[in-house]
């Protein structure tokens, strides 16, 4: 069963690669191949939605967030886990002053040796997460801007409730 996946080095923090990655609502503004809608939570379903290198539409299918570890792991799951499952995989690292991210298509299983794509398969999808590995290292190596879930977040406070209510 064959597995995609692929490194990337980006001239940019992890946290500054963390957050481009889960702020899904400005994928459309820097991914012309993917948008996901939903949030970047535990457990939450995500709607994809995949187009191809011109443009043409592919396929829209929801996945879980399966694995969530802020700054290192983003993990989406689309099947049944234990018998036919993928996931998309991202994985962030710190090295010198920027990030290598290895991301890509890994299938598990009971029956994923029969059901997974061939490995030629897998290989026309390289282009792909190769262009969509491109698209974030740009986003991600530009100067720092607020993101769109940032400009309508509004100001935090510090402490909760309660210990707001105590200094009054």
């Amino acid at each position: 069963m064959p597995d995609l996946l692929l490194d990337i080095e980006i001239a940019a923090s992890p946290e500054r690669v963390w957050s481009v990655l889960t702020d899904f609502a400005a994928y459309p503004a820097w991914n012309p191949y993917q948008t996901f809608e939903g949030r970047a939570e535990p457990f939450a379903i995500v709607q994809i939605s995949s187009r191809d290198l011109t443009g043409r539409a592919l396929q829209v299918f929801s996945a879980a967030i399966w694995k969530l570890e802020p700054g290192k792991k983003l993990e989406l799951l689309v099947g049944k886990l234990f018998w036919l499952a993928s996931r998309r995989i991202f994985h962030l690292e710190a090295v010198g002053d920027g990030t290598r991210l290895r991301h890509g298509l890994v299938f598990s299983g009971i029956v994923s040796a029969w059901k997974s794509p061939s490995a030629q398969e897998m290989e026309n999808l390289r282009p792909l997460y190769a262009a969509f590995g491109a698209a974030l290292k740009r986003r991600a190596e530009e100067p720092a801007r607020a993101s769109a879930t940032e400009k309508s977040r509004p100001p935090t406070r510090p402490g909760n409730r309660r210990t707001r209510r105590a200094s009054r």
